[in-house]
């Protein structure tokens, strides 16, 4: 069926059908924008004729469906009640093809699928016409997300398409930045002022206003040539999902939202003037859904940000939290509150936390820092009680139910529709008006009781609904606000009461999940016990095999993993375990679960790899209750820290290899349902249960800084027994790696003194690799000589380490380790050996992955080259390596060496844009380590940029820190002597010496002076 274009169907042998005259057309697009629902025939009529409808209207319409049957044949559309259903599947319709692709960012999927405008030479229905501007602005959407993206990768190919949609839509800011951002990048400076002009001149004729925020600012930035235009994002922080490639990460889609005009006016306005505001009010009143509205209608340069935090554990885990949002990492000396606010610093955004009442003093302490320390920085958050900010930074908006009578009813109307084809809004107007005045205008009861429409006519509803608040809300009396939080939970308990039993037993083993799962994970945990017993059973002899020293490392499976005393109390109806999970494959979890997301009691949502599913919170905790109260919850979270680890393990057999990119984003999308495993388990001191779900992802920790994975490695650390040398070894092993990346070698050196035999931290400082003594010593020590970067002493630890852990069959960790042998070879002098050894394993990494170690082992020989003279090999293998595809967030000098190429190509300006880019990159994640690599290629540029104190400076620094690299510098290092030499009057200046912050710091202001320098 095609709607895009003209109205056409098609047989399955690709034959053309007849529809008739435009009536027909028509009524057979209204059918099909709902195809397999049934569509009443009052809201047809009111699509086909609007207010001027005919006497004759249902009497006209079911002669339309009868040519149309007789086109189509007579099963393809079907009488259900007083409503017509077209038996098509959704999927059969190019239109509902294009949403489906558009809704899940698949933007060229979607763009494949139209053909044309929707009902193309139709003069189209008066109540067809809002459906096929939102197509049209959808479609406009997508358009702006493609080309978005095509301006990063092609912006001279991007200008002609651009140029075509403004003139077509000259009013639509959105394609007139980004046609400006591609004829910048395209070194059409005055072209891009002069499409801000016209665009200026289009808004002021035919709307009579000046252009907005963003493209202001976009002209600003353009006169000052910012180098942030120039680089592959427009700002410092990450780029989210907008259409527009624009920082932020809001949704894309909302829904409408209903009855909150004044409430979204009151929110902009106190933006305006307070630093915090915060949103106040009972679960399930719309503060999360008005929020989100309200910071939609902001213009921030650099995006808005949504941080919900329903998935925290923790107040101390809300910097992290925000961090993890904005692409922050903690550095040495700093905690993550002073990482945020230094990267926020110089934005301008907007940062909205969602759900703080139950971390409310963590979150009131970073909203505090924000505050005083981010100027162009504002926060919205959403609780269920204010913040408490000191100084007058907080203004509080209460949020208030929705007037019952009207958009109360509104809202209930909208949501029956949609679920119940049946429902009649007239009819049920008196009805609907009662029940939503009982809800009190709670917007969530109310979803939840039109939910129900599908099986009870609204007044039947209104009585079963009637005996429920009776229960739960008249008792006591109480204020409004009470009242409203007893209406919410009374509508829960009593669309949880109308489940069937299986329902409800799914629903409430469901809560154990925190973020977003699938269908397999929902059946996995909440079904199939024997398999998760047997899951749980292999994670234990996994972690007692490397225990079988331990005097309990017989303790079995319950006892490994938490099993003891997890049987629930009350399981289902006085039912067995087994029972349980027979009448959930009997009915199937897929049949239960789409009933669950029917009655609005799940949500579903497209995903990276299918649909996902979740819950709102106030259900979540309702269910989480109930789980409690039939004792089930420890036996859940055994069965969900089990699939936890199944899930871990499929995600390392991709980090290892070839599929490492797809590994990294599965471990986003696991990575709230894994914080919940470990907590649980670090609750319980399971350390058997905590290894299980670490050990697969350790390598995380050097390649991407995930720095709360270095946290569970230090809290396994604190609760193994000293007499666990195994377990020791590996958590300073992996310790030892987060703090080489801070260079924090202090904070790994207390972790020393406490965990590793004693003389460990004296041996190595001397420079030492020692004896081999225990394995917890050999750790200690190749952990401290990597938190020095002592490459001999690497070079003489690194086998030990490697031999072992080979021996134990843990050949993905050995990997990671194998490069320090050949770091060790290179910076020691022996190129010949070193070479070999590191083109043997790149070899292997290009055959077998993983990408980053590919990438890597191409850096080192590639600055091996160059430390032996050898430029033509050096420039081979370094283009080599920047063509690797390696996973985001990865650590890799990749910006060094591009910046390094376009400076030999004269390309000045770019290579100082790029270099500081990745010092802003190195800042941001805290990777201390990379600054070696970066301060090398400064130096070479500030001599040839005649900035000798610079460049002499930050030499200085290398020659403290990093000494192996000092071949890489010689030529300037004899340059800046002799200039020194021959000019009395640059003398070398009594600096400071900096730590590595502060050199990085500095290399960043004087690239920024230069910069702008050279493009002037």
């Amino acid at each position: 069926m095609h709607l895009l274009g003209e109205v056409r169907a098609v047989t399955g042998r690709g034959e053309q059908v007849a529809l008739g005259p435009p009536m027909c057309q028509m009524l057979l697009a209204a059918l099909a924008l709902s195809a397999g629902t049934a569509v009443p025939v009052s809201r047809l009529v009111e699509l086909m004729w609007g207010a001027d409808r005919p006497r004759t209207a249902e009497r006209t319409l079911q002669s339309y469906v009868t040519r149309l049957r007789q086109a189509l044949g007579a099963r393809a559309i079907a009488t259900v009640g007083a409503a017509y259903r077209l038996d098509l599947p959704a999927d059969a319709v190019d239109a509902l093809r294009f949403q489906r692709h558009a809704d899940a960012g698949e933007a060229a999927a979607a763009l494949a699928e139209w053909t044309g405008s929707p009902l193309a030479g139709l003069h189209a229905a008066p109540g067809l016409a809002a459906v096929l501007d939102g197509l049209e602005e959808r479609w406009l959407a997508t358009v702006e997300r493609d080309l978005a993206g095509r301006v990063e990768t092609d912006p001279v190919a991007s200008v002609g398409r651009l140029t075509e949609l403004t003139a077509s839509h000259p009013t639509r800011e959105g394609l007139w930045a980004l046609l400006m951002t591609a004829l910048y990048r395209a070194g059409r400076q005055a072209d891009a002022l002069a499409a801000y002009r016209t665009a200026r001149r289009h808004l002021v004729e035919q709307l009579g206003v000046e252009p907005g925020p963003r493209l202001r600012d976009l002209e600003a930035r353009i006169l000052d040539q910012d180098d942030r235009l120039a680089a592959s994002e427009p700002s410092g922080l990450p780029r989210g999902p907008a259409g527009d490639g624009q920082p932020g990460n809001l949704p894309l889609r909302l829904g409408r939202l209903i009855g909150r005009g004044q409430e979204l006016a009151t929110i902009r306005l106190a933006l305006s003037a307070w630093p915090v505001v915060t949103l106040v009010g009972p679960g399930g009143i719309g503060k999360t859904r008005l929020a989100v509205a309200a910071a939609s209608a902001e213009d921030d340069p650099d995006g808005a940000w949504l941080v919900d935090l329903v998935e925290v554990g923790s107040s101390a885990d809300v910097p992290r939290a925000v961090a993890g949002v904005l692409g922050v990492r903690e550095t040495a000396g700093r905690g993550l509150t002073g990482a945020v606010v230094s990267a926020l610093r110089p934005r301008r955004t907007l940062i909205v936390l969602d759900n703080c009442e139950h971390v409310l003093d963590g979150a009131t302490a970073l909203a505090q820092a924000i505050a005083g320390g981010c100027p162009g920085v504002r926060v919205l958050a959403t609780s269920r009680e204010r913040l408490g900010l000191r100084d007058g930074h907080e203004k509080v908006v209460p949020v208030g139910p929705l007037e019952p009578d009207g958009p109360g009813v509104e809202l209930f109307q909208e949501r029956a529709a949609a679920l119940s084809p049946g429902f009649e809004p007239v009819t049920a107007g008196s009805a609907v008006t009662a029940i939503c005045r009982r809800l009190e205008g709670v917007p969530l009861a109310i979803e939840l009781a039109a939910a129900r429409t599908a099986t009870l006519a609204p007044p039947e509803l209104l009585t079963r609904l009637d005996d429920q608040l009776r229960l739960l809300v008249a008792v006591g009396g109480g204020h409004a606000g009470a009242r409203r939080h007893r209406a919410m939970r009374a509508t829960v308990q009593w669309s949880y009461d109308l489940l069937a039993p299986a329902e409800r037993l799914l629903l409430r083993r469901l809560a154990i999940f925190v973020g977003t799962f699938d269908l397999a994970a929902a059946e996995a945990v909440t079904v199939d016990a024997e398999s998760a017993g047997t899951t749980i059973s292999a994670m234990t002899a996994d972690a007692d095999a490397d225990a079988d020293a331990d005097a309990d490392a017989d303790a079995g499976a319950g006892a490994g993993l938490g099993l003891a005393g997890a049987r629930p109390r009350d399981v289902g109806v006085g039912t067995s375990l087994a029972a349980d999970a027979t009448v959930l494959r009997a009915v199937g979890v897929e049949e239960l679960l789409a009933g669950l997301v029917a009655r609005s009691m799940v949500v579903a949502e497209p995903g990276v790899a299918g649909r996902r599913f979740r819950f709102l919170e106030p259900i979540r905790q309702f269910a989480a209750g109930r789980l409690a109260e039939a004792g089930e919850t420890d036996l859940m979270a055994a069965r969900h820290a089990a699939w936890c680890s199944a899930r871990v393990g499929d995600i390392d057999r991709l980090l290892a290899g070839h599929g490492e990119v797809a590994g990294t984003v599965q471990l986003d999308d696991l990575w709230p349902n894994l914080r919940a495993a470990f907590d649980w388990a670090g609750g319980r001191a399971d350390r058997h249960l905590a290894y299980a779900l670490i050990r697969p992802l350790v390598t995380e920790i050097p390649r991407r800084t995930r720095a709360e994975l270095g946290d569970w490695v230090e809290r396994l650390l604190a609760m193994t027994p000293p007499d666990e040398a195994d377990r020791i070894a590996f958590g300073l092993t992996w310790a030892g790696q987060r703090h080489k990346l801070a260079q924090d070698p202090a904070a790994f050196e207390r972790l020393v003194t406490r965990y590793a035999p004693p003389g460990a931290v004296g041996a190595v400082g001397a420079g030492g690799a020692g004896g081999a003594g225990g394995v917890v010593d050999i750790a200690a020590r190749h952990a401290l000589a990597s938190v020095h970067q002592d490459f001999r002493a690497l070079g003489e630890l690194a086998p030990f380490l490697i031999a072992r852990l080979r021996g134990r069959g843990e050949d993905d960790l050995a990997e990671h380790f194998e490069l320090d042998v050949g770091a060790s070879l290179i910076f020691s002098g022996r190129f010949e050996d070193g070479d070999a050894f590191v083109d043997a394993l790149m070899r292997r990494y290009r055959a077998d992955g993983p990408p980053t170690l590919h990438n890597t082992a191409l850096v080192l020989l590639g600055y091996s080259a160059l430390l032996q003279r050898r430029q033509e090999r050096a420039e081979a293998l370094l283009s080599a390596a920047i063509a690797v595809e390696v996973p985001e967030r990865t650590h890799s000098p990749n910006r060094c060496v591009e910046a390094r190429a376009y400076f030999r190509r004269g390309e000045t300006a770019r290579a100082f844009a790029i270099l500081r880019v990745h010092i802003d990159e190195l800042l941001d994640t805290g990777n201390m380590q990379g600054i070696c690599v970066t301060a090398v290629e400064f130096v070479n540029m500030m001599v040839h940029a005649d900035r000798v104190t610079d460049a002499d400076r930050v030499l200085r620094h290398l020659d403290r820190t990093a000494p192996y690299w000092a071949a890489l510098v010689a030529d300037a290092r004899d340059t800046i002597a002799a200039i020194l030499r021959a000019a009395p009057s640059r003398p070398r200046l009594p600096m400071p010496d900096l730590d590595d912050h502060q050199a990085l710091e500095y290399m960043r202001s004087v690239l920024s002076e230069l910069t702008l320098a050279v493009r002037v």
